[in-house]
């Protein structure tokens, strides 16, 4: 909830917080919170299996 309070608040610098903010539009700060957690479990389980490092994608300047 945290995560979500904070991207709200301030413009969006990544891929992720623009999923965010417009996921918290759509749907409200609780379930955004539980769709970031299972995203974020998602991700580093593929971290993990592949061997990789966590690469933000950010956005055009």
């Amino acid at each position: 909830m945290a995560t979500i309070r904070h991207v709200v608040k301030r413009e969006a610098k990544t891929q992720k917080d623009v999923w965010l903010k417009a996921l918290v539009e759509r749907r409200g700060k609780k379930c955004a919170a539980v769709a970031l957690a299972n995203k974020t479990v998602r991700t580093a389980f593929a971290m993990l299996s592949k061997g990789t490092e966590y690469k933000a994608e950010l956005l055009a300047i």
